[in-house]
């Protein structure tokens, strides 16, 4: 049975009604720009798919509409923030240049050129940017795609290629795809990133981006710089075919000049700003946006370079700051004027170098990360403009980001170098303790509104003994105040989530980064490094299995051999394989991937094998399994 959430409470009431005084909520200018240009709304407020299924439907946020105050249980920070995002619809940001907003995480950008049209970025999945382009040729320009660009390597700017574009195309070279860095690297991280250690991630998604709840005052939100993300969506890729590796190279696209500025290790791995000097148009891709952005995503991925956002965003204004006159973004909506966006760009560029040179002044004096974040606060200038405001990153965990990235994991206190694991650490304590004292003191903690000690000392009821139900309920209750005072959407979507999940129990996945289109995607050196994060290192120690992998569609044959614990692959053949697996790479992914798929596959003829069978049956059974819905919440 499903619990309903609780509503907020008195202590609850109060903080986000204090909360209020931190911001410039005087400020409303957002308001009339987040509107400026609207050609025509999404049909229906609705994405369908072509099965019929809604894969997005703007409905879901229509709690958002009014002007009236911020729910109690709603920081009133982030609803301002969401009512703003909540906007849907074509927009025209330029001459030449418009957007289709709030129908998919990520933005469609589109620029006309004079024989067809520039997409910039490509949403997260194929239904929501093949509406955005039906939409766009209803009401402006009904002209063929003729180039698409990436502004980086994360899945909502690259999972709806497929509904903008004709793959045949993009491989005959009628349409190029412009992408930061080499082809190779712009595959290694928008594939690896997403795949590799895609099982975890997504499953740290659900929670940080409320994936697993509702939408409404009392569960999600918005995800803070997008409205929600859909739920019956197709991802898809397609490898850039023209990469961009330095900065200044152009590209003459329909009577209109792209500029590029390679920006690499900042947002993610491979990035870009690109300037249209025709239109005095900017984007700094994910750089600069109308939220503090993450240095370390609460989801997991590589962290980032703090100082890398400052430098690029001065180098930008340095080029083009004396010329621009509206700068969009892959989130959001624009900033116009050429004051305006340099006060924005200096803004959020001075805000990460701060973020950046405070969390090391503080390291370099021994301050512990969860110490220096207490601490660190933006200067008044910084902290009272919006757009620096924690609706993606979140100030605290940006500055022990910054020791991450800088300094490592260790957060150079003895204790935590080789502490016992969660469960052990919790039973002990416990045993201590007495399961009765924690318990009060639970208790005790969130009638005093002190949730956060309550959340972290009911901790170690749970992990001992996850089937105390009373510990897990009051936990629950800790986690949902939490939530309803974050200002940060991923903040409120974990605890939510978290609470949700200790009443309900584990929630099944409603999305998954490593789709088929994306793995069949991948090059065959990514391809074996998946395969090699599914081995049981435990149970293939004594392992010596060695076999050729002949991929028939793609000309090429590779040799893979499990030794140590360890699989290991590389092109050519090897006269020592007692195996021979051939087939088209989709046949191959699937033995490779799903031992139980394997027997089948054969026996269809969609696989053909030489030599001895019983060395591909020894390599399976050394094949994991992921769950996508391990537990999170609970050991």
């Amino acid at each position: 049975m499903t619990v309903d959430p609780k509503s907020a409470t008195s202590a609850t009431r109060e903080a986000n009604e204090k909360a209020r005084e931190r911001y410039a909520m005087e400020d409303v200018e957002d308001f009339e720009t987040a509107r400026r240009g609207l050609v025509a709304p999404l049909p229906d407020g609705r994405v369908i798919a072509d099965d019929g299924a809604v894969a997005y439907d703007v409905e879901r946020l229509a709690f958002l509409e009014g002007d009236g105050p911020a729910p109690d249980s709603v920081n009133p920070s982030l609803w301002r923030q969401s009512q703003l995002i909540y906007q849907s619809g074509l927009y025209k940001v330029t001459e030449r240049l418009h957007q289709v907003r709030n129908h998919d995480i990520g933005n469609l950008t589109i620029v006309e050129g004079d024989e067809g049209l520039i997409i910039i970025d490509c949403t997260t999945g194929i239904e929501p940017a093949k509406a955005g382009l039906e939409l766009y040729r209803a009401h402006v320009a009904d002209k063929p795609v003729v180039a698409i660009i990436y502004t980086h390597t994360h899945i909502d700017h690259y999972g709806g290629v497929k509904g903008l574009v004709d793959p045949a195309d993009v491989a005959s070279g009628q349409v190029p795809i412009i992408a930061p860095g080499t082809i190779a690297s712009f595959d290694k991280f928008a594939i690896g990133e997403n795949v590799i250690a895609g099982n975890a991630m997504s499953r740290r998604a659900s929670y940080a981006f409320g994936n697993l709840l509702e939408n409404g005052p009392l569960a999600m939100i918005t995800n803070g710089i997008a409205s929600i993300g859909g739920r019956n969506i197709t991802v898809s890729y397609l490898s850039p075919t023209d990469p961009i590796t330095r900065t200044g190279e152009t590209r003459s696209i329909g009577g209109l000049t792209f500029e590029f500025l390679y920006a690499p290790d900042t947002e993610a791995p491979e990035e870009m700003h690109i300037w249209i000097p025709e239109l005095k148009a900017l984007t700094c891709a994910e750089n600069a946006n109308h939220s503090l952005h993450n240095i370390q995503t609460l989801r997991g991925a590589r962290t980032r370079d703090a100082r890398n956002f400052a430098r690029y965003l001065d180098e930008t204004l340095v080029r083009w700051g004396d010329e621009v006159e509206v700068h969009y973004g892959p989130h959001t909506w624009p900033v116009w004027g050429n004051a305006e966006v340099v006060e924005f760009l200096e803004s959020q560029r001075d805000t990460y170098k701060y973020i950046h040179d405070q969390a090391l002044r503080l390291a370099n004096q021994g301050y512990t990360p969860l110490e220096a974040a207490e601490v660190v606060e933006l200067p008044p200038a910084l902290a009272r403009r919006w757009f620096n405001r924690g609706y993606h990153g979140t100030l605290h965990h940006d500055v022990r980001a910054v020791f991450t990235k800088e300094l490592g994991m260790w957060d150079g206190d003895p204790v935590s170098l080789h502490p016992h694991t969660p469960v052990d650490t919790a039973k002990r304590v416990v045993a201590m303790v007495g399961r009765d004292a924690i318990l009060a003191e639970g208790s005790r903690a969130i009638a005093v509104a002190d949730y956060r000690w309550a959340a972290q000392i009911l901790h170690s009821l749970v992990f001992a003994d996850p089937a105390d139900d009373e510990a897990r309920n009051l936990q629950a209750d800790a986690y949902e105040q939490l939530g309803y005072q974050a200002e940060g959407p991923q903040w409120r979507g974990i605890y939510l989530t978290a609470a949700k999940e200790l009443r309900d129990g584990v929630i099944p996945a409603r999305f998954a980064s490593a789709s088929p289109d994306t793995i069949l995607a991948m090059p065959l050196d990514i391809l074996f490094d998946f395969v090699a994060v599914h081995i049981n290192g435990p149970a293939a120690a004594e392992a010596d299995v060695q076999l050729n992998f002949e991929f028939t569609d793609a000309g090429e044959t590779w040799t893979v051999w499990v030794r140590q614990g360890v699989l290991n692959a590389r092109p050519g053949a090897s006269p020592d394989a007692g195996l021979t697996v051939s087939g088209p790479k989709p046949a191959l992914v699937g033995v490779l991937l799903q031992p139980g798929a394997a027997a089948a596959l054969i026996e269809k003829g969609a696989v053909g094998v030489t030599g001895d069978e019983g060395v591909l049956d020894a390599l399976i059974e050394l094949v994991d399994q992921f769950d996508p819905n391990f537990a999170i919440v609970t050991p």
